[in-house]
């Protein structure tokens, strides 16, 4: 496993590394390289990295997960070694992984700690974020009279499937797939950890696979390890008045 480490910045040497996307106004000093990585140690690619500053010294925070950040300051995409750089301001930063694969977790929305570092000028620092393995909810939701409107981004405002934690956190599960007449999510979560997924769909009837109305404390999903979940089903059946 690659500790972190701190080497000279050598500039030229990151030349084909500008295409790191810098959302942050500030001049860089310094960068960070890094790999994401599964939990067996594979490249995971493509993902997406989101580098934020940390919260001031002595702000009181909640027991992760979450990991609590302070804003985002830069996002970089990973190569297909699961590389990734980013030119930053000198300061101390968390960095969080993303990846549409299905069956990885982010470290800063579901485990107890992500990767720290710090810039200091003209040093490039080594690290690396490691996604853990989950379980994969799928969702599949009918819409026999085509009712939803058509699916232009992963999350649509008008009707959501999200992941719900016991402390009230909410992750939508993206659209993976579908039809004029159904759609396919999927989100996930960590094995062994109770959470409930809920429909937010307030413009439209929606029906669980009994064909009653989806409840509104949502549905509990827990995913013992190794475990597989079974596909959740609900139907739109009408538009609310």
């Amino acid at each position: 496993m690659r500790q972190l480490v701190i080497i000279p910045l050598l500039w030229f040497g990151f030349a084909g590394a500008m295409a790191a996307q810098q959302t942050s106004s500030l001049t860089p000093t310094g960068a960070i390289r890094g790999w994401v990585l599964d939990e067996t140690g594979k490249p995971v690619f493509p993902a997406r990295v989101f580098i934020h500053q940390t919260l001031p010294a002595g702000v009181a925070m909640p027991a992760a997960p979450p990991v609590i950040t302070g804003p985002r300051i830069a996002a970089a995409d990973t190569d297909s070694n699961g590389q990734f750089v980013a030119f930053l301001p000198a300061g101390t930063y968390i960095a969080c992984g993303e990846t549409a694969t299905q069956g990885l977790l982010d470290p800063c929305r579901w485990s107890t700690s992500a990767p720290t570092f710090t810039i200091k000028s003209q040093t490039t620092v080594e690290t690396q974020i490691v996604m853990a393995k989950g379980a994969v909810v799928p969702v599949h939701v009918n819409d026999p009279s085509q009712l939803l409107p058509p699916v232009t981004s992963a999350v649509q405002a008008e009707c959501r499937f999200q992941m719900v934690t016991a402390a009230g956190r909410r992750y939508d599960a993206i659209i993976v797939a579908h039809t004029s007449t159904s759609r396919d999510h999927a989100i996930t979560i960590p094995f062994g950890t109770p959470l409930s997924l809920q429909v937010a769909c307030p413009q439209f009837a929606i029906n669980d696979s009994t064909g009653k109305p989806a409840a509104a404390a949502g549905v509990a999903t827990l995913a013992p390890a190794g475990s597989t979940v079974a596909t959740l089903s609900y139907t739109v059946s009408g538009v609310k008045q």
